[in-house]
């Protein structure tokens, strides 16, 4: 008589199932197959690998697995050109996105000859074999644009060159040593350069995986262990890793899952109670994709054995939840990554993350690749999550307060003091041997605005903006002080939450916008109500309205929240005081 399926047995099981489910959903042709093909080359492989890992883990492919691996590489190889290199996508001829395709690709090939003869009735092995030889030359030369394409150039080359003959081997895996040989770019905090979880978990992480096997280098092994602990500390109770220090994209999606490093932390599940939690927890959220899950599973003994691991210790999910974020219910967790200049605190249900590292008051302007978000405190007390709280003011459309500098003292973990000062000029006379009489000066960009007035040479009377943000992390929740010295300048400090609460002692503004008053304001959402209430505040207050600043305004752009929001308005100088508390 058969027993009831283990958990381990369980949680595998549901892995293949979803796999095989998504599998289906391509072969109809509908709108999953649509958005694959929409992402190009990557998303017509990762077709291709979702009938192969699924197909081969269940023993016996479905001829419509079959035919639909090889139709999908047929599209595939049209798009790979005769340098090797594929073509779709904006970034064109690019050896890191052919990359992202080759690393796939080599992955499926992995499968089939663990499988072994048989494992799939027709070619499909030696069109993915040719594929590779195709693309060793361009990508073993290839050159990248951003930090993560080293390491996902590095480790195709590394997983295709250990699967082919010397000829391509040697130089490939030479290739991938010369990339490593920069240093790998993560802080003692254990966050990569480019701050970002997406890229984390779909790019460094599993491509320092296989340069670790690849070329048996065990300290890469360690630095993906360091930075998986930083996101488990970076994790709400609900799952979400903060995002707000990010330089990459998800610093404007704001969300991004934990279930997305569920293999990653299988990986270490064996030897790592915390990784072992991580993998029970990871693996019932969002983001989880079941079938490179299942493909890390098949091809590497320690994730397949980390995943058992993980679901036979499961137990409460919740529980699993504690212990992989390492949160004392009772006291609660406070860390702070001095190399993001961020401040994280978790208890029980509760968190708050408070930020002062943007990039833009170095650069000096908003970017691809730096951390521009102005958000400087989130936090979540029961059912209300605070998703943005952000200082616009009007001075000279410079946009909102960005720390330039912050103050740590870990005597006082709960507390961080940010400071910033701004200045804008107004411009003298140029020298008189500095003239021309036909009035042609060059082109400047003078830190907000860019004229052919050589700025460099004259002389300029500046008017300064000094803020500094306290903010004091509460048992009842958070108490920021604003300060400003300076001209008088119209301040707004914006609340954004992330529910459609009930608001009540502010005045409605429309647009899920209200202004808050002397009196206090409440916000209820699932039975949970937080108390807002602000004193001090100088002279006339202005109109309420957030100013993201001249450098999107220019192009009628903007980085303002929607959803409701809460405003606090006041005319600078002087100091207020903000109080979110738990009612």
């Amino acid at each position: 008589m058969t027993g009831a399926p283990t958990p381990s047995e369980a949680g595998l099981a549901r892995l293949a199932a979803d796999a095989r489910a998504h599998v289906a959903a391509l072969l109809t042709e509908g709108d999953e197959a649509d958005e694959q093909r929409r992402r190009g080359h990557r998303g017509l492989m990762a077709m291709v690998k979702a009938a192969v890992v699924s197909g081969v883990h269940a023993v016996a492919p479905t001829s419509s697995e079959v035919a639909g691996a090889a139709g999908w590489l047929s599209e595939l190889e049209e798009l790979q050109t005769a340098t090797g290199l594929f073509s779709s996508g904006d970034n064109l001829a690019s050896p890191p996105d052919s990359a992202f395709t080759i690393s796939d690709a080599a992955l499926v090939l992995r499968v089939l000859r663990t499988a072994g003869p048989g494992a799939w009735p027709d070619d499909l092995g030696e069109r993915l074999e040719r594929m590779l030889r195709r693309a060793m030359p361009a990508l073993i030369v290839g050159g990248v644009h951003t930090p993560n394409h080293r390491w996902e150039l590095s480790g195709a080359l590394a997983r295709a060159g250990e699967l082919l003959e010397a000829r391509f081997k040697d130089p490939a895996l030479e290739r991938a040593r010369e990339w490593l040989a920069e240093g790998v770019d993560i802080d003692h905090d254990g966050l990569y350069s480019e701050r970002s979880a997406n890229y984390a978990a779909h790019v460094s992480n599993p491509s320092l995986l296989s340069l670790a096997d690849v070329l048996d280098r065990i300290d890469l092994l360690e630095l993906v262990h360091r930075n998986l602990h930083s996101q488990l500390d970076l994790t709400s109770p609900g799952g979400e890793v903060e995002t707000v220090h990010s330089r990459r994209q998800d610093q404007k999606y704001g969300v991004f899952p934990l279930g997305s490093f569920a293999a990653q932390f299988a990986r270490f599940a064996v030897s790592c109670a915390r990784c072992r939690a991580a993998t029970a927890w990871a693996i019932t959220l969002p983001g989880v994709d079941p079938v490179d899950v299942l493909a890390q599973a098949m091809l590497d003994d320690e994730v397949g054995a980390g995943l058992l691991a993980g679901a036979a210790e499961k137990g409460d999910a919740g529980r699993a939840a504690e212990v992989a974020r390492a949160v004392d219910e009772s006291t609660g967790t406070v860390r702070w990554f001095g190399g993001v200049r961020l401040l994280r605190r978790t208890r029980g249900r509760d968190w708050a993350t408070v930020y002062g590292g943007s990039d833009v008051p170095v650069a000096r302007r908003i970017a691809s690749g730096l951390a521009c978000n102005p958000t400087f405190l989130r936090l979540a007390l029961g059912g209300v999550e605070v998703s943005s709280v952000r200082l616009s003011r009007d001075f000279f459309g410079l946009g909102p307060f960005r720390a330039s500098s912050v103050a740590y003292d870990p005597v006082d973990p709960g507390r961080l003091v940010m400071r910033e000062e701004l200045a804008a000029g107004y411009y003298q006379p140029l020298p008189e041997q500095l003239r021309q009489s036909n009035g042609a000066y060059p082109l400047e960009f003078e830190g907000r605005f860019a004229a052919a007035m050589a700025f460099g040479e004259r002389s300029v009377d500046l008017l300064p903006l000094r803020t500094s943000v306290t903010v004091e992390l509460t048992d009842e929740g958070a108490e920021l002080t604003v300060t400003t010295h300076g001209p008088v300048a119209a301040h707004a400090l914006e609340i954004g939450l992330r529910d459609e609460p009930d608001v009540a002692g502010a005045a409605p503004l429309g647009n899920g916008r209200f202004h808050l008053g002397d009196d206090e304001a409440t916000v209820t959402v699932a039975g949970t109500t937080l108390r807002v209430d602000l004193d001090g505040s100088t002279g006339a207050a202005p109109a309420p309205h957030y100013h993201p600043g001249e450098a999107y305004t220019f192009l009628d752009g903007t980085d303002a929240m929607g959803g409701t929001r809460l405003y606090a308005t006041w005319s600078s100088p002087g100091s207020v005081t903000v109080r979110l508390r738990r009612a």
